[in-house]
């Protein structure tokens, strides 16, 4: 049976805002910075899913607010960061998740399908945090956390513009680190190998055969969960990583090893 962990109150009283919190990592992390005593703005396009979460997180005792928001658009970023520093007084926690997600050789990649996957994997965390850091300096304790892929480490074929944007996100995680480290911002990275139970592994799942060709490969013998990503978000969020500065956590299973 798979029980909800425990909370140890690691965030009581932080504001965390989550991008991409509908579904998949950006909910599991929304669900258990809740669970830790943080108050939580989730940030996504389909509104239902949204209301849908925070109203649950709500129904648990939490606090939690939705905004729905294409932070694509153009001062969509700006103004959801307004928003949620404005919901709870305050912003101590900044995750980085929404992203987009195509399958296929680069000689059959559109202009349509780039732009559409480095805006939201590159430019809108760059402009997120941009919006987010008056308000994280302030508190001289904050932490972005960013959400990146194993494949910025370790390519395949079929993931060129995916892989890529976000290997430039986990380099701008490197520069914000020595950028902000010095105010009290931490800045890190879980860079998680195939999600199997994220939609956005759908793809790729449907593709491979697992068990044949994946997991004797991986030392741990699964795949890597929602929960193991918000396990790892949690710790980069509290305490205990307040000397982690623009580093990655692989949740690859012992794959690159």
């Amino acid at each position: 049976m798979n029980h909800e962990p425990t909370s140890a109150g690691q965030l009581t009283g932080k504001v965390a805002l989550v991008t991409g919190a509908t579904s998949g990592i950006g909910e599991a992390i929304a669900r258990a910075y809740a669970r830790e005593g943080a108050h939580v703005i989730l940030t996504g396009r389909r509104a239902e899913l949204g209301e849908s979460v925070a109203k649950q997180i709500r129904a648990d005792g939490a606090r939690a607010v939705f905004l729905e928001a294409d932070l694509t658009e153009p001062g969509a970023p700006e103004a959801v960061v307004q928003a949620a520093a404005e919901a709870f007084g305050g912003l101590d926690l900044l995750v980085n998740n929404a992203a987009a997600f195509a399958a296929g050789p680069t000689h059959t990649v559109t202009e349509d399908d780039f732009d559409r996957i480095t805006t939201l994997n590159y430019r809108t965390p760059f402009f997120v945090t941009k919006a987010a850091l008056p308000h994280l300096l302030t508190n001289q304790k904050s932490k972005i956390v960013n959400i990146g892929t194993l494949g910025a480490v370790k390519s395949w074929a079929g993931a060129s513009v995916y892989n890529s944007s976000k290997a430039a996100l986990e380099n701008l995680t490197r520069t914000w680190a020595i950028e902000y480290g010095p105010q009290g911002v931490n800045v890190n990275v879980i860079s998680p190998g195939i999600v199997v139970d994220a939609p956005m592994s759908a793809t790729v799942l449907a593709q491979v055969d697992v068990e044949a060709h994946i997991l004797p490969t991986v030392p741990a013998r699964r795949l890597c969960t929602v929960r193991d990503v918000a396990d790892a978000a949690i710790f980069l969020a509290g305490p205990g990583s307040d000397y982690l500065h623009g580093t990655r956590i692989l949740l690859d299973g012992g794959l690159t090893a």
